[in-house]
């Protein structure tokens, strides 16, 4: 996963928004990524009312409404422009 985002970062800045590393585990118990999804999909938000992560930030809060709430914040701060591509 590391190596994506340092990737992502040389080739073309970084990776904007939600991604999801689609990921096994190998018998050795080694991290496998197979697939990059730049979007939202099950493995980015499996639980309607979010996740155990994203109650750090606040209880029952979906990935959907953490993004809405990011873009809120960029645009009370004039910041769209960092986070919108």
């Amino acid at each position: 996963g590391e190596k994506v985002v340092e990737k992502s970062l040389s080739l073309f800045g970084g990776i904007i928004g939600s991604f999801c590393l689609e990921t096994v585990v190998t018998e050795t118990l080694e991290f496998k990524v197979f697939e990059i999804s730049a979007r939202i999909v099950a493995g980015t938000n499996p639980y309607i009312t979010g996740s155990p992560y994203s109650d750090l930030i606040e209880p029952n809060l979906s990935t959907g409404r953490r993004i809405a709430q990011e873009i809120k914040y960029a645009a009370k701060h004039d910041q769209l422009g960092d986070i919108l591509s």
